[in-house]
């Protein structure tokens, strides 16, 4: 009798919350987004505390948490590594969020309440009784479909561009997402589900720049993401004692392979001890082809083989400068070549030699140099 009316009210809440994204689909639909998720937090608020007092909380026991926990953040770690790497040759954008504290507090704030009220919530539910999955399955689509009401609008669905657009960036990897919170939560525990929602959905308010990778490169990621975290825990949970030893040896190797090898390879590319070099670009010399707070991807090459118009790299006493080749011509069997940023109106005073060069942009990465450029100012001032 205890199960079946646990179940009974279990449903209960979860049409009260269903009442509740109705009606933010139906009248709130046109607000902004942090209204929108101001009022989901209040109503998880309200559902949360009433399914606690109804049902209590039990503790997260499950012998696999922390190991599942670690993996999460490895696998999270990997991602956002790789993103960061492809970011590099696929160029960078400023998170809308950097330059505004407001929208930064409005945002992060109801994205944090929940974040954490729904994963409570859900656990909650889910350890009321083990009856069956339909509880479960019901409340992963209506906290879908809450995520993708806020993070929509009317403009999402103006155009079969827009709608490919949405349903990369929003609606699958909220899909992705909500099925491995709800698989970790119900199989595993809370902990590893919270730490994966908080990291997926916070980090956009956190990070200045972010990697600029298109809508289907983005949805391919947000999707493996959790597709690797669920394959890895799943063969875990599914094996006995024995076997999990050497899950666990296999695992390790296959999360350290991918973030040794990005590592490396940006390594490499700022020692400068291969073709390819990477830069921070210090000043505006060079607006809109590239500015301050940029970095720029360059290839070691030999003066006979940059033409008009490359931007070329070279030294000037002693600072590397990054302008335009506006002429070559030859004089005492030496290269020289007449340089001018494309932000001047003037070609630059001075003549660079082929002594002097170091190659030729080959790669433009917005915004991912301003860490070294204010860096470099902050111990010049000192």
């Amino acid at each position: 009798m205890r199960i079946k009316r646990n179940e009974q009210q279990v449903y209960l809440l979860e049409t009260a919350l269903a009442i509740a994204v109705i009606l933010l689909a139906s009248f709130l639909y046109s607000f902004t987004p942090s209204i929108k998720s101001y009022y989901m937090a209040a109503v998880l608020g309200v559902l949360l505390v009433v399914a606690i007092v109804r049902f209590g909380f039990r503790r997260d026991k499950h012998y696999l948490k922390n190991y599942v926990s670690r993996i999460v953040v490895a696998c999270l770690m990997v991602t956002f590594i790789v993103s960061f790497g492809l970011g590099l040759f696929l160029n960078f954008t400023h998170s809308s969020f950097s330059l505004n504290p407001h929208v930064i507090l409005s945002g992060f704030l109801p994205t944090l309440l929940i974040s954490c009220e729904a994963e409570v919530f859900q656990y909650v539910i889910f350890h009321s009784y083990f009856r069956n999955l339909r509880p479960v399955a019901i409340f992963v689509v209506t906290i879908a479909a809450t995520n993708i009401l806020i993070s929509t609008n009317f403009s999402s669905f103006a155009s079969s561009e827009a709608v490919f657009v949405t349903i990369c960036t929003v609606i699958l990897p909220v899909l992705a997402t909500e099925l491995l919170c709800s698989y970790l939560s119900y199989k595993i525990g809370l902990r590893p589900a919270l730490i994966y929602k908080l990291s997926v959905r916070l980090y956009p308010f956190v990070l200045p720049i972010l990697p600029n990778l298109g809508p289907f490169i983005y949805a391919v990621m947000a999707i493996s993401l959790p597709a690797a975290i669920f394959l890895f825990t799943y063969n875990l949970h599914v094996a006995n004692r024995k076997d999990q030893k050497r899950i666990r040896r296999r695992n390790q190797m296959i999360i350290t392979t991918p973030i040794v090898f990005v590592l490396l390879a940006v390594v490499i590319l700022v020692s400068g001890i291969f073709k390819y070099q990477i830069i921070a670009i210090a000043s505006n010399s060079m607006d809109p082809t590239f500015a301050r707070g940029d970095a720029v991807i360059l290839e070691k090459t030999s003066a006979d083989k940059i033409a008009e118009n490359d931007i070329l790299v070279f030294k000037h006493e002693g600072i590397i400068i990054t302008h335009r080749v506006t002429q070559i011509y030859t004089e005492n069997d030496r290269l020289y070549f007449v340089t001018r940023g494309d932000n001047n109106e003037e070609v630059d005073a001075f003549r660079t030699d082929e002594s002097q060069v170091i190659g030729r942009v080959v790669i433009i990465n917005k915004y991912i140099g301003y860490p070294t450029v204010w860096l470099s100012e902050l111990f010049k001032t000192e």
